[in-house]
């Protein structure tokens, strides 16, 4: 079984193993009380709001680096990077983990891909691009899009040295891992001249996945292994 099937099979474990309801609760207290936990807890999420309202403010004010138009491969031929703004000034790009020798998409990026907004018109009105690039073959990302019913413009970065350049592909000497990772691009179309303006990996990827954010607010969270949780809640491997 290769990676990729691993990983279906144990999410698909996992969501079994979802189904069923979890013993363990919180405690039941009275109303008052309960309001004066979830008052001190609005504090704390107020901080990381205020935090997030500053790290913002820091992006705004980052440098920019020009950035090769380099010509990927479309579903109906060459691509160039500065033709993926679609006639729009900012373009946000899903750097998405599908190796040059793999059969499927991974998983992961596959579900961030689901979580993209069902009304994509929404990046439209606010002048932001969407697309997606990986390294396999453009008919295996036509195949996969098709499978999932994803109607995003994917384009394969195959014969250009995109993803090495800008480090969605790792070699081992770069950390004993060999192959793409995931990650979020933001670039600016200045005067035909493409610019990056930020970069995101790892679960900086987090602040664009509602689902992650809804399922953080529910009483079990994430019920993943490295959650800091109370003592009897479900928690199951974050990856095959």
């Amino acid at each position: 079984m290769d990676e990729v099937a691993m990983s279906e099979t144990s999410t698909d474990q996992t969501a079994h193993r979802k189904a069923h309801q979890p013993a363990a609760t919180p405690p039941v207290v009275d109303r008052s009380d309960f309001e004066s936990a979830v008052a001190a807890q609005w504090v704390l999420d107020k901080e990381v709001t205020r935090a997030g309202d500053r790290a913002a403010a820091a992006r705004r004010r980052l440098p920019m680096v020009e950035v090769e138009d380099y010509e990927f491969t479309g579903e109906d031929g060459p691509v160039r990077l500065s033709e993926l703004f679609a006639g729009r000034y900012l373009l946000l790009v899903q750097n998405v983990m599908f190796g040059a020798d793999w059969d499927a998409g991974c998983p992961s990026c596959s579900w961030a891909v689901d979580n993209l907004p069902a009304n994509m018109g929404r990046l439209d009105e606010e002048e932001i691009s969407f697309a997606m690039i990986s390294e396999a073959p453009i008919d295996r990302l036509r195949a996969w899009r098709e499978m999932q019913g994803w109607p995003h413009t994917w384009v394969s970065s195959a014969g250009t040295t995109y993803h090495w350049d800008w480090g969605w592909t790792l070699r081992e000497e770069d950390g004993g891992y060999s192959g793409p990772v995931p990650g979020y691009s933001y670039y600016l179309l200045r005067e035909g001249r493409v610019f990056l303006t930020y970069a995101t990996w790892a679960r900086g990827t987090e602040a664009i996945l509602p689902v992650a954010q809804i399922m953080d607010r529910t009483v079990y969270g994430r019920q993943q292994d490295w959650e800091d949780s109370p003592e009897g809640w479900p928690q199951y491997p974050t990856y095959g």
